[in-house]
């Protein structure tokens, strides 16, 4: 058995959605030794090795693995968030336990979705950026055809929790974010962001 349990530490209003919440959940154990072989056998994950994250696509939510802790965004309530926690859980173990009959998986699997990133944009379409619209730049910030810090709205107090969010989103999916820019996440989180964050 790899993780003995979980614990709700965190709940807050879901950034994307406002009616939905977001959950930061500490587990028991370090749980990255079994992401290579989550990645071989879950379809649709975004696998960053040197990050140590697995991002899961549940529908349309997004849950994301860390070492230490998992995200949950776009969730109904609390309830939801222990039915999720608690399949993982078992996922985990159960992977785990079969790891020497899986063919580990080290790819970057699939990609963050436009609509993935449009969600945690101002959404103000405002131009300044050079595209017609907030989706137009986030199909070209995907393709890394852009940098996120052409986005000159996302970079007020305004949208300081979305900021948070969508820079720790592409920081997972192994998109290049600028180092500057995620420097006030990493004095927050600690190195490696093996602590919890403290303001996503």
């Amino acid at each position: 058995m790899l993780v003995r349990s979980y614990k709700i530490t965190r709940i807050l209003p879901c950034i994307a959605d406002p009616e939905k919440i977001r959950v930061i959940a500490e587990v028991s154990d370090e749980i990255h030794e079994v992401f290579p072989y989550l990645n071989a056998i879950v379809k649709g994950c975004i696998y960053n090795h040197p990050a140590l994250t697995l991002t899961i696509r549940n529908e349309e939510k997004l849950i994301t693995l860390h070492s230490k802790y998992i995200t949950l965004t776009l969730i109904e309530d609390e309830k939801e968030a222990h039915g999720i926690l608690t399949w993982l859980k078992d996922l985990i173990n159960e992977t785990y336990q079969k790891k020497d009959q899986i063919e580990p998986n080290y790819s970057s699997g699939d990609s963050l979705k436009p609509s993935d990133i449009q969600k945690l944009l101002p959404g103000t379409n405002c131009k300044e950026c050079g595209m017609r619209s907030c989706l137009a730049f986030a199909f070209k910030l995907v393709d890394e055809k852009i940098g996120i810090e052409k986005c000159r709205p996302l970079f007020t107090d305004q949208f300081k929790e979305k900021r948070t969010v969508l820079l720790e989103t592409l920081k997972n999916a192994g998109l290049k974010v600028p180092s500057g820019l995620i420097e006030s996440q990493i004095d927050e989180r600690g190195e490696n962001g093996r602590s919890l964050p403290k303001d996503v």
